[in-house]
């Protein structure tokens, strides 16, 4: 059985080809076959057929990995418009943002708040409240968050992520 660590250091190479990040990897053992799960993004956003191609490209380096050659489906995919974000860097590439946050431990009672992305500063994150009030959390005070956009204000430019192989825009 492989672990999140190996995965993700097998898919690296592949994604840093190709100018992609990986979001989040995800590991489901079943019965004869692992689950194994693979969220990609880039500026711009990835599409339905690049995942296709990475897809295939991950494949080909998991059927060199001893042990798993047949005994798992894959999935590459986008993390979607509201993905999660987990990182600093990420924190820093979606400042001005809402999030969706749960935390470690309970602030003013709650585990649960949405904020808007102030800044990074050193390791910590600092967010605007709604409703008022600010936070300042390290990476280990949050359990999850998760960009929360709404797609019918989303900006001009996100319509050029949705092309087809041959360049044609699609209805996103």
């Amino acid at each position: 059985m492989i672990t999140k660590e190996q995965l993700e250091t097998l898919v690296a190479p592949v994604l840093r080809d190709v100018g992609a990040e990986l979001v989040q990897v995800q590991i489901s053992p079943g019965g004869k076959r692992t689950l194994l799960r693979i969220f990609v993004d880039r500026a711009g956003g990835i599409t339905v057929g690049e995942c296709g191609q990475l897809s295939r490209r991950i494949a080909q380096e998991l059927d060199r990995e001893p042990g798993l050659a047949a005994g798992y489906v894959l999935e590459v995919s986008s993390p979607g418009m509201n993905r999660p974000i987990w990182t600093l860097e990420h924190y820093r590439r979606f400042a001005g943002e809402r999030v969706v946050l749960e935390l470690a431990r309970p602030h003013d009672g709650r585990t649960r708040w949405t904020a808007t992305i102030e800044a990074v500063e050193g390791e910590r994150v600092r967010l605007g409240l709604t409703g008022g009030g600010s936070l300042e959390l390290g990476l280990d005070d949050i359990v999850a968050a998760r960009v929360e956009r709404d797609p019918w204000t989303r900006p001009a430019d996100a319509r050029t992520a949705c092309r087809t192989e041959k360049g044609r825009e699609q209805e996103p």
